[in-house]
């Protein structure tokens, strides 16, 4: 990189001297981009398969456990590259929601959401029988990619926003002021009671009595203590219910900023439009390319800059915000092998690199569960 900052600038009074040269510069600048993507991710992959080469599978649990955290380092790896060719992480379809199979693995299976809540499997997979990597036989991959920008921010929507989600969810509207009001006091940092909502005086009455966190919520089971989430998201047991697992798909523990229409949850979607004044069918349509269908190699991507004249806009004709980007991820690999799996979620801040300049983004949060069959 320091070499083509210092290529970069001798060329510049050649320029000023030649125009015709200008162009060729721009390419090798291009090309010395690409360049040094290619490196970072062949790095990553080659420590990955040393890694795997020298270990054996003496050790069964050893090596499933292995194949997963060598699995994360692979994302990491496409996602950098993929955000430096492109200039930012807008969508899975730029390439990297299925990262195993955009490194050569073959077979890698990824089932991702393309966070629009589906649910489903895509249809990207990396499928090349020539591939040069693979982890040893009997273990399999799958690795799934979540957006959070997709998602509404549990502890920094606003109360209107959340009503019409709650609208969306076909809850009554005077139980979603109720839901909107209890929410935001049992966040924010004073004892001032919302028109609909609940501080202490209502907690200290139950039985036991308890006081309102006033702080963010670190778990959404902290919901079940919630004036109005206690009888509506969970059952007489304080087991969660449809209407929560609805919920918790819409929103993130994550501070997103602005939400990504590439990825939103349709929920979100139609919360959005009815607040910005634009149909979400429209957007839903266009990313999802000619055919439709979610996750195939026709999907669209919604980004700054976009030269479409189909883009979504308002319906006064406005364009929209296409800026946010997929800044925070949540990734979650499965390895398994013989009825053993091996689960690894870990969650990314893909715009900041870590402290130890080991990744060229930083892990937030890393946790690990194994389980027999």
């Amino acid at each position: 990189m320091i070499a083509m900052c210092l290529y970069i600038e001798q060329k510049q009074d050649a320029e000023a001297r030649n125009p015709d040269r200008k162009h060729g510069a721009v390419l090798l600048i291009v090309l010395g981009v690409i360049l040094l993507a290619s490196w970072m991710l062949v790095q990553i992959i080659g420590r990955v398969t040393e890694e795997v080469a020298l270990r054996g599978v003496d050790d069964q649990n050893d090596a499933i456990r292995a194949a997963a955290f060598q699995s994360l380092e692979i994302t990491i790896g496409v996602l950098a590259e993929i955000q430096l060719l492109d200039g930012g992480l807008y969508s899975p379809a730029q390439g990297w929601a299925s990262p195993l199979g955009y490194a050569g693995f073959p077979m890698a299976a990824v089932s991702n959401e393309l966070a629009l809540g589906s649910g489903g499997e895509s249809e990207i997979r990396g499928v090349d029988e020539m591939a040069e990597f693979a982890f040893p036989p009997g273990i399999e991959v799958d690795v799934e990619i979540r957006d959070e920008s997709g998602r509404l921010p549990l502890n920094q929507t606003s109360g209107e926003r959340w009503k019409l989600l709650f609208e969306e969810m076909e809850i009554q509207p005077a139980d979603a002021a109720t839901l909107a009001d209890c929410l935001l006091d049992w966040i924010d940092r004073d004892n001032e009671t919302r028109l609909n909502g609940a501080e202490a005086g209502v907690y200290q009455r139950r039985d036991p009595a308890y006081l309102p966190a006033n702080a963010p919520i670190e778990d959404l089971l902290e919901l079940r203590l919630v004036e109005g989430f206690d009888r509506l998201f969970f059952d007489e047991h304080g087991v969660p219910n449809d209407l929560f697992r609805t919920f918790r798909n819409c929103v993130s523990m994550m501070e997103a900023g602005k939400v990504n229409l590439n990825t939103v949850h349709p929920l979100v979607l139609e919360v959005l439009a009815e607040e910005l004044d634009f149909e979400a069918q429209r957007v839903a349509d266009f990313v999802r390319g000619v055919d439709l269908e979610a996750g195939t190699s026709d999907d669209l991507v919604l980004r700054p800059g976009l030269d479409d004249p189909d883009v979504p806009t308002d319906n006064d004709g406005e364009p929209l915000d296409f800026s946010a980007t997929c800044r925070y991820l949540t990734v979650h690999i499965a390895s398994r092998s013989a009825g053993t799996v091996f689960n690894l979620s870990a969650r990314l801040d893909t715009e900041t690199p870590s402290g130890e300049q080991i990744y060229p983004m930083t892990i937030l949060d890393l946790q690990t569960k194994g389980s027999t069959l």
